[in-house]
């Protein structure tokens, strides 16, 4: 390799020493070497020898600069800068053509560095810490420039040697005398801020200074006054933060006074993005339940407000696709995270139009993805043997309050909840705990299936028109020029990267996600919920007439809770019967489970509303009842027979004939008595006395009458 100005040779049996080639005449076999470890002027050597030290392996070229220098000058300060300037003028007016190469010989040199003195003031010390600099750090306008970030001592600690007071003195007079920290004091330090400071009750550091000063500098004399003296020595507040700044450690810190798991989610460095290790869609599935910001009115009777529903969204890592959901009543559980992906999994064609939404297959594309990402309470449950064995979906679970590891469906829920808020009645506001303000929860008019509409028509919303200013596209999107937006993501990934979505027969699909409950066989149907269904299987095998006769038993059956109107009967691990709901069941056509589950609840309680009230009259004609058998008995004992008990048993079929014919002629009813000339025994009808006759023949004659008169 040829030898240029600049170029850096290392010795070999030397390593740390570096030379540096500042001038070479090839022509005079001459050269000017300057040694970089040591602070002296350049040396003269032959270049022919040079060349046969890097033939033998001697030398070998340096290829890194170890006075490279890469600055901004608008970041230095004045000071910097004026020393700059200075030392680069003084280096040109030395360093000039014509005094090149007489600078690098010792008594020329000299004289050039008087004049400089003369010329620019300076005293030739600094003149020649300028021209040394200059040579051995690559003769460039940087390679001048001042260490004046040395200066200081920043960072090191000073000894006290002297006995004197390190840094500045008091401003103000105080009682208290003025001390160097000591080991021992900083040992204090150390154990005060342990044991008090880095606690989760958050104590500030003034306190904590106090309790410094409390434990460590204090004398507890026990006389009748109990006084606590302080020391006349004692560190001040300015030290003990110093040295709290030296050790300060942010992430210890954060984690002893926050908590290790808010820590984790608010002051962890990011150095990742969430679809880093995605490949494409279906890869990943994010999965997540909320309670919305809305307080929502019941189907059946709007007067009655139900409280929030919970939220259930699954959402594609690759292209932040919204592909399931799932709004119910019931907190969050495995059973409302089932319907979500069985949501994710099936077409939502028909689950739209159920809502008057018209939508087409490639609108919202669907499919089951390789793994799940969900919180432990929406995960881990018995179900997941199922989805794992039948499925073949891998289940991951987040730690719990760590909501930052799912990050896609946690901000899809705050895109959709802030931008529906402003137009829903009874929606959460802000300001509800002020004095003056509106309680929000009166406002309340949407149903369950109103407000499913609406999140819906967002979601579709988000999906395919919603662009995501925050995503970062890959090279092979940027060059399809494909917009972030989710479906067109979606569609690009399945097309042109490795699209993992799988498609599973809806029945398999359903009977493994839908949640499963028990129903009893009665001889009123199968019984569910509250809800009486039958099915062809149980007719035909006389379920019914069984459970009549030998009473009812339990069957395994799986639901869907959007719709109760069919169950499905689970006969094996494959098989299953479906159950429609008997035409006496109309009121809960088309209802959720939850609805369902408000309307009997609602029941229930109307029905213990009336239980005093019932209680109260049982008692009443208990009491009334007593009181008329006590008067019956009383008159019969006044008037007690003398007959034998054989006597009164004989004669019970004459006396209930006698007593009949008695009550007979009390019970006797004339129509059209009302009438004027009529009489109570006897009707006249055209001049004809009807006399008595027979009371069922007198009956129907009076009814025939009766109605020949109208």
């Amino acid at each position: 390799m040829a030898i240029l100005v600049n170029t850096l040779l290392r010795s070999v049996n030397e390593p740390n020493k570096i030379e540096r080639v500042i001038w070479m005449n090839s022509i005079e076999d001459a050269c000017f070497i300057v040694d970089l470890t040591r602070n002296s002027y350049p040396t003269f050597k032959h270049l022919s020898e040079i060349n046969q030290d890097l033939h033998d392996g001697t030398y070998i070229i340096e290829e890194t600069d170890p006075h490279l220098r890469i600055f901004d000058e608008d970041l230095m300060s004045e000071a910097e800068k004026a020393a700059y300037e200075r030392a680069w003028k003084v280096v040109q007016y030395i360093t000039q053509n014509e005094h090149i190469p007489n600078v690098f010989v010792p008594s020329e040199r000299a004289k050039l560095i008087r004049n400089a003195s003369t010329e620019f003031a300076l005293s030739e010390a600094v003149i020649k810490k300028y021209l040394k600099r200059y040579f051995i750090r690559g003769m460039t306008k940087s390679a001048v420039t001042p260490d004046l970030f040395k200066c200081g001592g920043t960072g090191k600690r000073r000894n006290d040697t002297s006995g004197k007071k390190r840094g500045r003195p008091r401003k103000n007079q105080s009682l208290y005398l003025e001390m160097n920290v000591s080991e021992q004091d900083k040992e204090y330090f150390r154990k005060t801020l342990e044991k008090h400071y880095y606690q989760k009750n958050k104590p500030s550091l003034r306190w904590t200074y106090q309790q410094l000063i409390r434990e460590h500098y204090t004398t507890d004399f026990k006389d009748e006054k109990k006084a606590i003296y302080i020391d006349r020595i004692i560190p001040t507040f300015g030290q003990f933060r110093y040295w709290f700044e030296c050790w300060r450690d942010q992430t210890k810190e954060a984690s002893s006074r926050e908590g290790s798991k808010k820590y984790q989610q608010r002051y962890r460095p990011v150095l990742g993005k969430s679809n880093q290790n995605v490949v494409g869609p279906g890869s990943s599935y994010e999965i997540d339940a909320t309670n919305a910001d809305i307080y929502l009115v019941s189907s059946f009777d709007r007067k009655k407000i139900i409280g929030r529903p919970t939220i259930y969204l699954v959402c594609d890592t690759y292209s932040r696709l919204v592909v399931g959901l799932y709004i119910g009543l019931e907190n969050p559980s495995w059973s409302g995270a089932s319907m979500a992906l069985l949501s994710a999994g099936e077409s939502k064609v028909e689950y739209c139009q159920r809502y008057g939404i018209e939508i087409q297959e490639e609108d919202w594309p669907s499919g089951l993805p390789i793994s799940v990402i969900g919180d432990r309470g929406e995960v881990i449950s018995d179900q997941l043997k199922s989805v794992i064995e039948n499925l073949h979906i891998n289940v991951k679970n987040t730690p719990s309050y760590r909501p930052d590891q799912k990050s896609v469906v946690e901000k899809m829920f705050d895109l959709i909840q802030s931008h529906i808020r402003p137009h829903l009645p009874g929606a959460i506001q802000s300001d509800f705990q002020e004095r003056g303000s509106v309680d929000y929860r009166l406002e309340s008019s949407l149903t369950l299936e109103e407000y499913i509409k609406i999140v819906l028509k967002c979601i579709i919303y988000f999906n395919t028109e919603h662009y995501l200013s925050g995503y970062e596209r890959n090279l092979l999107q940027i060059a399809n020029d494909v917009p972030p937006i989710p479906l067109q993501l979606w569609e690009f990934g399945m097309k042109h990267e490795t699209g993992l979505v799988r498609k599973v027969s809806p029945d398999i699909l359903r009977l493994n996600l839908m949640p499963q409950g028990e129903a009893s066989v009665t001889f009123r149907g199968i019984r569910f919920n509250g809800i009486f269904y039958s099915s062809e299987r149980a007719i035909n095998e006389r379920w019914f007439v069984q459970a009549r006769m030998n009473g009812s038993w339990k069957v395994n059956v799986s639901y869907d809770p959007r719709d109760l109107n069919f169950l499905y009967l689970r006969l094996n691990r494959e098989d299953f019967e479906i159950c429609s709901m008997l035409e006496s069941q109309a009121k809960y056509d088309n209802k959720s489970f939850d609805e369902i589950n408000f309307l009997n609840s609602e029941e229930r309680h109307a029905q213990t509303k009336y239980e005093d009230n019932e209680l109260q009259s049982r008692i009443k004609l208990a009491t009334e009842i007593d009181s008329i058998v006590a008067s019956a008995k009383s008159k019969s004992r006044a008037e007690g027979s003398k007959e034998s008990k054989a006597s009164r048993l004989r004669g019970i079929r004459e006396n209930r004939e006698e007593e009949k014919q008695q009550n007979r002629q009390h019970e006797a009813f004339v129509i059209g008595q009302n009438k004027k000339n009529s009489s109570n025994s006897v009707v006249h009808v055209e001049e004809e006395t009807i006399l008595e006759l027979d009371d069922i023949q007198l009956l129907i004659r009076k009814q025939r009458e009766t109605f020949d008169d109208q």
